[in-house]
């Protein structure tokens, strides 16, 4: 099918898009959203650090609580500078802002202004775990300057079963507001009798042409990622009437756009590795979420229509 889907496909017919799949690059694992000692997690930054080198991660972003947190000792781990910005002032709003290496002081401040904030100091601003904090899409949609949201959060899945946050994401997407996703630990290493352990349980996969802190925050700017907590894309190609995607073995393809838009896929109780989906005209937007056996999945940022 890819071969059939290419040779049918030119460069007219190519939607121009950010799509990471034809970057030219290298494919980097990463993991934002994790706190250390130096917060409210239960490990050290070092000890963190080793943890995700053991679990094939090429980068992650230690993001303690208002905090900046650097490790004496990186295990070959990239670090990206990161701080999670905690404000109760109205009601539970934590903002995850990677690119920030200082402490940053957000006592009583509102939520519009911790944005503001990070992006006056040139950081990224993800709103964390939208449905674990009780943030409905309309409320985030009368906020500014923030570049995405947690689509899933594992820590916030594994305690208290309110990890995703594809509902917002849509009702967003629904409201014609670009929005990326990501997919995040939020690791604090908590865990007992009754409860999973929530590090390397998510992470985010970037297309870059070098593992560097430049280079991997300046595709996470232009988009050039797509976040799982299991399956891989192996490729994703989008043209003006066709939209095609390989993928490891998985259970479910689905193609998300406005509304009603869209489809599933089933293998039926057998694994699918490629689909090619029509486009309708009606979509507005494109996502694609892949479930595997395991009811673990991966979601490409959205394609506009």
């Amino acid at each position: 099918m890819e071969k059939m889907l290419k040779q049918k496909g030119n460069k007219k017919e190519i939607i121009d898009f950010n799509n990471p799949f034809t970057k030219k690059g290298n494919w980097y694992k990463g993991c934002f959203h994790i706190h250390t000692t130096n917060s409210d997690g239960t490990l050290t930054p070092d000890e963190i650090c080793k943890i995700y080198k053991n679990a094939g991660y090429d980068f992650i972003s230690i993001t303690d609580h208002n905090k900046f947190t650097m490790p004496s000792d990186s295990h070959n781990l990239l670090l990206i500078p990161g701080i999670e910005l905690t404000s109760n002032r109205k009601g539970e709003f934590h903002l995850v802002c990677i690119g920030i290496a200082k402490d940053i002081d957000v006592k009583g401040f509102f939520p519009q202004q911790m944005i503001n904030t990070v992006n006056f100091k040139k950081g990224i601003p993800i709103i964390a775990h939208p449905y674990w904090s009780g943030l409905t899409s309309s409320y985030v949609l009368k906020l500014s300057g923030w570049f995405g949201i947690e689509i899933y959060n594992n820590t916030c899945e594994r305690r208290w079963g309110k990890g995703s946050s594809t509902i917002h994401w849509d009702e967003i997407l629904q409201k014609g507001r670009k929005c990326f996703g990501f997919a995040a630990d939020d690791s604090h290493h908590r865990f007992g009798e009754f409860l999973e352990d929530d590090i390397a349980g998510s992470f985010i996969m970037v297309r870059a042409s070098k593992l560097e802190e430049d280079e991997i925050l300046n595709s996470i700017r232009n988009g050039f990622f797509y976040s799982s907590i299991g399956p891989l894309i192996q490729n994703f190609e989008v043209y003006k009437k066709k939209i095609y995607i390989k993928t490891t073995p998985v259970y479910t393809i689905n193609f998300i756009g406005y509304g009603w838009t869209g489809q599933l896929f089933s293998g039926k109780g057998k694994e699918i590795t490629e689909i090619e989906y029509t486009i309708k005209g009606e979509e507005k937007y494109i996502r694609v979420e892949i479930t595997d056996k395991n009811n673990k999945k991966a979601w490409t940022n959205p394609v506009y229509l």
